[in-house]
C-alpha cells in the first residue's frame, strides 16, 4: 500500500540531470533505472539542449516558463508553449528542447521506461 506524501517545491532535492548539465531534476515516483519514473525538471533562463534521444517514450507538462522544441533537421522553432502545454515524445526520436521563457522552465516529466540521454551524432 502506498502512503501518502506531500512535499514542498522548495523541499524537493533536486540534482544535475547528467554531469556538468545545468539542467536539474527532482525524481517524484517510480525507479529512473527501469522506469517507469517522473521527475520535476527545470532549465535555467536561456538554456538550450543540444540534440538528443532517450530510449523510452515521455510524457511532458509544462509547469513554469515557456518552451521550443526541434527535430534533427534544425530548424528554429517558431511556436513557444506556455503553463499547461503537453507534449509527447516517442523513445528514439533525436529532438532538443529550449527555454523560451524569462526565468526557469519547469516541467514535469513522466518516462515510460528508464530515464536516459543520449547526444544525437
Amino acid at each position: 500500500m502506498t502512503e501518502k506524501s506531500i512535499t514542498a517545491y522548495e523541499d524537493m532535492q533536486f540534482g544535475p540531470i547528467a554531469e556538468g548539465s545545468p539542467v536539474e531534476a527532482a525524481l517524484l515516483w517510480g525507479n529512473p533505472e527501469t522506469g517507469p519514473a517522473a521527475v520535476l525538471v527545470r532549465f535555467p533562463e536561456g538554456f538550450a539542449e543540444p540534440l538528443h534521444s532517450h530510449s523510452s517514450t515521455y510524457h511532458a507538462v509544462l509547469v513554469k516558463g515557456g518552451f521550443k522544441s526541434r527535430g534533427p533537421e534544425g530548424t528554429e522553432p517558431d511556436t513557444a508553449y506556455g503553463p499547461g502545454s503537453h507534449a509527447i515524445q516517442p523513445g528514439g526520436e533525436v529532438h532538443a528542447e529550449m527555454n523560451a521563457a524569462e526565468g526557469e522552465l519547469v516541467a514535469l516529466v513522466y518516462f515510460e521506461g528508464p530515464i536516459d540521454f543520449t547526444l544525437a551524432e
